[in-house]
């Protein structure tokens, strides 16, 4: 069976192919997680789709647009115009910014902003988490009626993220995943993305709406609140 299921964390979007989970044995547990990752990262779709976004939550809503094709998305921001490139690859994934007509990557004072006071970095559309080494099994936790496996991730030594870790919850059968947190360099909780609904638009399976919370790492109490959705702007 191949059908597709997105489901985007704040402003950037997950795509996984559903399919069934290879059962594996407990002493298989880091080859389970590094699969499950796999099933979890970026995927090009099989023809271009066009997506406009909004995020709430603020003063002003933030209108976006997402252009997904064969091996990158784009996303595109408006009033002043702006355009990220999110270019997927097997193993790891890289985000550049196009100015004046000149593509470069996004440097590290940038990436880690936040993306027009969404609560949301310029890291966060890389999804650089997802491509950190030697995933965890730590567990699973039924969320919304649906079992999930929590992976566990953490960063590279050399990475600058404000993120000293990262705890996911994926759909076994789909690889979908459900939900992100990410925690400080202090074992602090200070954000999370969470899946509310999903939508089907051109045969995909997509999101519809995502929750994004920021936490004060010091109450663990939520900070800031906003909500993305999603509708398709192809006609076929």
């Amino acid at each position: 069976m191949k059908e597709f299921y997105a489901a985007a964390l704040g402003g950037f979007y997950f795509l996984a192919i559903i399919c069934s989970a290879n059962a594996q044995e407990a002493k298989e547990a880091k080859k389970s997680a590094e699969a499950l990752l796999s099933l979890a990262r970026l995927r090009p779709t099989d023809h271009p789709v066009t997506l406009s976004a909004e995020i709430r939550g603020g003063e002003e809503p933030l209108v976006l647009t997402f252009k997904i094709d064969e091996g990158h998305i784009k996303y595109q921001l408006h009033d002043p115009d702006e355009t990220i490139i999110l270019t997927l690859e097997p193993t790891t994934s890289v985000l550049s910014e196009v100015k004046d007509g000149s593509r470069s990557i996004i440097s590290d004072s940038k990436r880690y902003q936040e993306v027009r006071g969404t609560g949301v970095t310029y890291d966060d559309l890389s999804l650089s988490f997802l491509y950190w080494p030697h995933p965890r099994l730590a567990g699973e936790e039924t969320l919304r009626g649906i079992s999930t496996a929590i992976i566990e991730l953490n960063p590279p030594s050399q990475s600058t993220t404000p993120y000293g870790s990262a705890r996911l919850w994926i759909d076994p059968k789909s690889g979908a995943p459900i939900r992100m947190e990410g925690w400080n360099h202090q074992g602090q909780l200070i954000k999370r993305f969470e899946v509310i609904s999903a939508q089907k638009i051109d045969r995909l399976w997509m999101l519809k709406e995502m929750r994004i919370e920021s936490l004060d790492p010091a109450t663990g109490k939520v900070t800031q609140r906003r909500y993305l959705t999603l509708h398709s702007n192809d006609s076929r």
